[in-house]
């Protein structure tokens, strides 16, 4: 599956989306769900370290494999799922919330 594809996929146009706007785009998103779930954990009684992993971090990553990166990134696999759940609920928000911010801005 990897060598498939790597080798259908046009790297040449994912250089070039990666450009000064998307990069900040994407950096503003993923530091506003972590400081958001921290908030709002801390706000309800959870740790907020915990919650900004599994409600932020899980959220605004690559899915299932993204949750177990930064869930052993961060010593914490037995959040799993949580992290499933978030990132099942909130990733499908961040796109659309992207989605949005991409187009407003293009």
């Amino acid at each position: 599956m990897v060598g498939v594809g790597v080798c259908y996929t046009d790297l040449q146009e994912i250089i070039d989306a990666i450009t000064f706007a998307n990069v900040i785009i994407a950096a503003v998103i993923v530091v506003g769900a972590v400081v958001g779930a921290a908030i709002g954990g801390w706000m309800i009684g959870f740790f907020p370290i915990e919650s900004a992993i599994t409600a932020g971090l899980c959220m605004a990553n690559r899915g299932g494999s993204g949750d177990l990166e930064v869930l052993s990134a961060c010593n914490r696999m037995n959040l799993i799922s949580y992290a499933q759940i978030s990132s099942r609920l909130g990733g499908g928000i961040v796109l659309v919330i992207a989605s949005i911010v991409f187009g407003m801005m293009m």
